[in-house]
């Protein structure tokens, strides 16, 4: 029994902000903000619970061994720490080195202060990582909230969709990634705050921290820089709508560029002087690794035979599954709620509640797409640089993801972490779809937004469970 006590100490703990949440609400301090909050903490907590039961060595993505010469994104980051350089050799010499190194020297440098501490660098430094990745993964969540609160939705709408954000499954495993993806996708994030936030004052402020934001996020993982066609769409309308600012508006755009190109680029143009890298290298894994795809593009994209719904997790020849996991949208669905790993693989019980959160995460996904059509096609509310700005995002994220798997065929390709800033642009879209309701008469649609609320509502309940049962399953079979 003493296996359980941490387990239900920390579940105990989870339950704090809805208790709070009561107490508040019968003595009528309860407002939407609050509520919001409420949420982000009980989503803070989450991420802790799950990192109290991951490993650094588990679900994370190339990170490898940390002080063991090797290779991966952890001696990238010992590297750093114990050279206080960057790389003087070619970056394609040794695995994941060839990634622009701004998540790294933060690590490097939390291990040095973990050190000057007077602990050890090598075991409480590299344990206590994952309070960075936590930290950011809270922070994305927080901006997401706050760039609903710009987009005109009303309360309620802002509150179930910072919560489908909050307790998306992605974010909570990225909390306890040791790699560059939670980082990269929180300064994607803030950069789409910002320019969310500038469209409606364009302040100088806001301008600068979108440049800073774009600029850095390519100085943690070059393809933030996808952001670049939805953010420039966006600049090219207001620069349109308020033409009679130009004056004002082109010294922004020249100073956005200033800070935002070099800092961006600097990275890869470096190594392609240095060393001749190409600027969009990325290291092609061989057809003998045990998850090349060989199938063609046209079937892969095509596929949607029945058998690939049977099992909500991921699937790999070399854990003895029939296939591997092929189909892009299918992989990005089971990815996004359950990384590449299975879960619960000794209860058929609790695999159940992996199957109900995989499928009510179709649901959704389906649904934002839906919404981001009948945003261009109803939503007379929304501004036009917000549709802009979602759409150009999503759209252009997207498309990369499956480009990137066609032309990468391998399983490890098939992954949510290339696609995190879309947790936002979908729940803002269908936030947009969920408020349009009032200025649809059809009673078809009234009843639509009736049942996403309610798959959303189980959606999110659905997370916090088979996040925290993890927890006491790990305690169980220790």
């Amino acid at each position: 029994m003493n296996v359980y006590i941490y387990p239900v100490v920390m579940t105990l703990m989870l339950t704090v902000p809805f208790f709070t949440g009561l107490y508040l609400k019968k003595s009528k301090r309860l407002d939407s903000d609050l509520i919001c909050w409420l949420i982000l903490l009980t989503g803070l907590l989450l991420r802790i619970i799950y990192i109290s039961y991951t490993e650094i060595n588990v679900r994370q993505h190339d990170v490898h061994q940390f002080f063991e010469h090797n290779a991966g994104h952890g001696e990238y980051i010992c590297y750093l720490y114990e050279n206080r350089t960057l790389p003087d050799f070619d970056p394609r010499d040794i695995f994941q080195f060839y990634h622009p190194p701004l998540h790294h020297i933060i690590c490097a440098l939390w291990l040095t202060i973990i050190n000057k501490l007077g602990m050890s660098a090598e075991t409480t430094g590299v344990q206590s990582l994952q309070f960075l990745t936590v930290t950011y993964s809270f922070l994305y969540s927080v901006f997401a909230y706050k760039a609903l609160g710009l987009l005109d939705l009303k309360p309620k709408t802002v509150q179930i969709c910072t919560a489908i954000v909050t307790f998306h499954p992605t974010l909570i495993i990225l909390s306890g990634s040791l790699n560059n993806d939670i980082l990269s996708s929180l300064l994607s994030m803030t950069a789409m705050y910002y320019t969310i936030k500038w469209a409606k004052d364009r302040k100088w402020l806001d301008i600068i921290i979108i440049a800073f934001s774009i600029g850095l996020g390519m100085f943690t993982k070059l393809s933030v820089g996808l952001l670049a066609p939805g953010v420039a769409a966006v600049f090219l309308y207001i620069f349109v709508k308020n033409i009679k600012e130009f004056k004002k508006l082109i010294p922004q755009f020249v100073v956005f560029g200033i800070i935002c190109v070099p800092i961006g680029l600097f990275w890869s143009v470096r190594n392609y002087v240095k060393f001749d890298v190409p600027l969009n290298y990325v290291p092609q894994l061989s057809e003998n690794s045990g998850q090349f795809i060989d199938r063609t593009p046209v079937e892969r994209l095509l596929n949607w035979l029945p058998f690939q719904f049977a099992s909500p997790f991921t699937q790999w020849e070399w854990s003895g599954a029939a296939y591997n996991e092929f189909n892009p949208i299918i992989a990005l669905w089971k990815n996004a709620m359950f990384d590449e790993g299975t879960f619960f693989s000794r209860s058929i019980t609790l695999q159940s509640f992996c199957t109900a959160l995989f499928f009510s995460g179709i649901f959704i996904s389906l649904f934002s797409s839906i919404a981001l059509f009948m945003m261009w096609l109803k939503n007379k509310k929304a501004k036009l640089e917000n549709k802009l700005l979602l759409t150009g995002v999503s759209l252009v994220i997207f498309g990369n993801y499956v480009m990137f798997c066609i032309n990468y065929p391998q399983v490890c390709t098939e992954n949510m972490r290339y696609c995190v800033p879309l947790i936002f642009t979908g729940s803002a879209m269908l936030g947009m779809y969920i408020d349009s309701a009032d200025k649809i008469k059809s009673k078809y649609y009234k009843k639509s937004v009736s049942v996403l609320k309610k798959v959303m509502t189980v959606f999110c309940g659905l997370s916090i469970f088979v996040y925290t049962a993890m927890m006491f399953y790990e305690a169980a079979n220790v």
